[in-house]
Order: C-alpha cells, then sequence, then structure tokens
C-alpha cells in the first residue's frame, strides 16, 4: 500500500522538518518521517532549522545517529515542506512560506492548520507526534530502522514523561511497546535520558527560551517556558533569583503580557509553577486552581504546556465576554 502526500507537483526533494530548534519529539519524527517517504519511493531529506534541544542530542549521542541536514542549504523558494510536531506559523523558520507546506503532522488541539492552505492536514491528540509517525510505519508495514524506532520511542517517554503526564493516550503506549521491539534500549536508558536534560550548565535566561512559547490569546499574548527535569525544588531553591531575572527580561523582549515558568518534576509527577507579576498570577490561580506564594505554586500531576494553553484560552475567552 503506497502512501501519498497531496497536491504534489513533483517526488523530488520534499523537505520535513519542525519548529525551529526543535525538542526530541520534532527532532525524532523530520528523521524518521523522510525515512517513511523514503522507503515509499520519494526523494524526502530532513531538514534542521537553528540547534536540537540537549535532550535531542542525548539520543543522537547514545545511538551514534547523525544530525540532519541544515535547513539553510535546502529552503529554497520551490521546495515542497512538511510538517511534522508542528502547526504554527510563529516558531517555524521564517524562510518557509506556509503555501510551500504540503502536509503537516502534529498533535496540538491549539494549532493553526488552516494557515497552510495547500497542506494535507493530521491533527490527532495524542501525547507525541512520534506517535502518528510510528503509526504510519506499523500500519503500511513498512520497516523501520534501528535509528528512528530509538528517535521516536524516546520522544513518546519524553513527550509523556513516562506515560505519566495527563496526555497520554493508549496509542502512545502501544506505539512505545511496538518500537521497543526495533532496536535494543540500553540498561536504564530512561532513566539516563532524564538525568542528562536535568544537567543545566546555560545561563538560565537561555535555558528557559530554549523551551518557550508564545501565544495570542484575546489580544494578551502569552509566553510559557517548560522545564521537565529531576529535582525541581533544589532547582528554583538554588536559581530562584536568576529565573525571575531571565521572566522579567524575556517579558520585556517579547512583549508579553502574561508569562510564567512551569517547571515539571519527573520522577515526583508534580508540577511547580513561577510568576512575576500580578497578572500572570491572577490568570493562574483562576485557571489552575492554585495559590501562589513568594511567585511560586506547586500543583499535585503533570500538567504539560498543551494542556495548560487549552485552559488559558478558554479562560481568557470568558474574561472578555
Amino acid at each position: 500500500m503506497s502512501y501519498s502526500v497531496k497536491h504534489q507537483r513533483n517526488h523530488h526533494d520534499i523537505l520535513v522538518t519542525a519548529y525551529s530548534n526543535p525538542d526530541l519529539d520534532g527532532t525524532a519524527c523530520m528523521i524518521a518521517y523522510a525515512e517513511f517517504l523514503q522507503k515509499d519511493g520519494y526523494s524526502a531529506t530532513a531538514v534542521l532549522c537553528g540547534v536540537p534541544h540537549r535532550e535531542a542530542q542525548f539520543v543522537f549521542e547514545t545511538f551514534n545517529i547523525v544530525f540532519p541536514e541544515d535547513a539553510d542549504s535546502f529552503l529554497i523558494k520551490d521546495a515542497q515542506v512538511v510538517l511534522v510536531d508542528a502547526s504554527d506559523v510563529n516558531g517555524i523558520s521564517n524562510a518557509i512560506h506556509p503555501l510551500q507546506v504540503i502536509e503537516l503532522i502534529d498533535h496540538r488541539k491549539i494549532n493553526q492548520a488552516d494557515r497552510f492552505p495547500n497542506a494535507k492536514i493530521q491533527i490527532e491528540l495524542v501525547g507525541a507526534a512520534a506517535t502518528l509517525i510510528a503509526e504510519k510505519f506499523a500500519s503500511y508495514h513498512i520497516d523501520i530502522s534501528p535509528h528512528s524506532a530509538a528517535l521516536l520511542y524516546s520522544a513518546i517517554i519524553s513527550n509523556t514523561v513516562n506515560f505519566q503526564a495527563g496526555v497520554t493516550t493508549g496509542r502512545d503506549k502501544k506505539m512505545a511497546g511496538w518500537l521497543l521491539k526495533k532496536f535494543k534500549r540500553p540498561r536504564d536508558y530512561i532513566h539516563r535520558m532524564f538525568t542528562y536534560k536535568s544537567t543545566l550548565t546555560q545561563p538560565i535566561a537561555e535555558i528557559i527560551e530554549q523551551d518557550f512559547a508564545t501565544f495570542d490569546f484575546n489580544h494578551r499574548k502569552v509566553g510559557i517556558g517548560q522545564l521537565e527535569i529531576l529535582h525541581v525544588d533544589e532547582f528554583i531553591k538554588s536559581h530562584s533569583i536568576n529565573i525571575e531575572k531571565a521572566l522579567v527580561k524575556i517579558k520585556k523582549k517579547k512583549l508579553l503580557d502574561i508569562i510564567f515558568l512551569s517547571t515539571i518534576d519527573v520522577e515526583k509527577a508534580n508540577t511547580t509553577f513561577i510568576i512575576v507579576d500580578n497578572v500572570s498570577k491572577e490568570l493562574l490561580e483562576k485557571t489552575l486552581r492554585i495559590s501562589f506564594k513568594k511567585g511560586i505554586a506547586q500543583k499535585k500531576g503533570i500538567l504539560m504546556r498543551k494542556s495548560i494553553v487549552h485552559l488559558l484560552k478558554q479562560s481568557l475567552a470568558e474574561t472578555t465576554q
């Protein structure tokens, strides 16, 4: 059975990419989906915009995987682009025009899929976009390489925080199990991956901006940083002043109305929020039913940004009615 993309002018030079500076999910998906298309008879290349997150770098080093090609050498006006783990014009490379996108695969409820009129759209609410890519290999009986299997498996584990996050679905668990049969997982691999992700050596502002997303809701510009690490309490205690300074700096630079940092403890399975202004405090207390003390609040369970964004959008809509 052949899998075809929509509105394709020819079968050459399909570029598969994600957001600029992609996380592990985006990086894994671009490599694996390029492989899928190649094995289905297309000329496809995974191209990287920017630098992938440190967690992706750990997976690449562990399995001796070669990084994707630099997108700057490939993104020309006539290039056909497939976006994976991305569905928003904000965050993708400025070299990509929405009309160039012929396919879009993502898992976010809040998206701008309508901004890509020439694209075949697949948006399904699973924990990781990697699950959707793995399902294609399984459904179409196309062999997957050990490298792509390791990347997709790692992305599912990361995005679902080892199946603890509320965004986790049965499909994520099923595909993770299927992928585990396709590569050899090192001993204590998941703990090692999260430990590596928790080793933070860069300035705090850079760390926060590496996984920072902005949204426009009801004329309010919202910025959310997200960290998924071990020992969150110790991290906040050691870096609270620098975290606050970084949030103030980012808020000013990006002209944000609301800003906060969400820190997920991947072993204790709780979420801690840090704010630096009263507007953000009031919105989060109302929306998430939490209470801040000295700019910090904690909520039991793992609450991922994609879930928070949906709740904030609803809350801000109610305030303008």
